[in-house]
């Protein structure tokens, strides 16, 4: 159970990355119980699904297939942190209890994730023609707070 949600994450990861797929010597590496690694190019577009007890990766270069149980942990090389500093456009304070954002408009989409990749629910109310978020249904923990496809991390203390 708990490589399945590893490799979810990965996956989850993946997704998240599309803008970056197309660069250079970015590298998603594979950890193996042996010690040994194996790097998959993001360039060479790959494709990563699972099954019950496999995990197959298909890019454009080759296809490979693992034992689940043989990955061990995934990294990346080549790749910054994905969270960007916020924007102007994505103008936000943290207040008491809660995140406001400024100039959200209505059909905006806000997700906020775990460190672990998992979906959390959020609050959203509209105060004074902002957006606000409410942080009090979220347990202490770093978070990766996803405002129309512009990632920010943030800590809950």
């Amino acid at each position: 159970m708990y490589m399945k949600r590893r490799f979810q994450l990965l996956l989850l990861v993946m997704q998240m990355l599309p803008a970056v797929l197309n660069a250079q010597n970015q590298v998603l590496v594979l950890w193996h119980a042996n010690g040994s690694t194996t790097d998959v190019e993001l360039d060479t577009e790959p494709t990563v699904t699972f099954t019950e007890d496999k995990m197959q990766i298909t890019s454009t270069v080759l296809d490979m297939e693992f034992d689940a149980e043989e990955i061990v942990r995934f990294t990346f090389k080549g790749l910054g942190s994905g969270i960007d500093a916020p924007k102007d456009d994505v103008g936000y304070l943290v207040k008491d209890n809660r995140i406001v954002f400024h100039q959200l408009e209505a059909a905006s989409s806000v997700a906020v994730y775990r460190s672990d990749g998992i979906r959390m629910p959020v609050n959203l109310s509209v105060e004074d023609g902002n957006v606000v978020l409410l942080l009090s249904s979220l347990p202490q923990g770093t978070y990766i707070m996803s405002v129309n496809g512009k990632n920010v991390k943030f800590l809950r203390k």
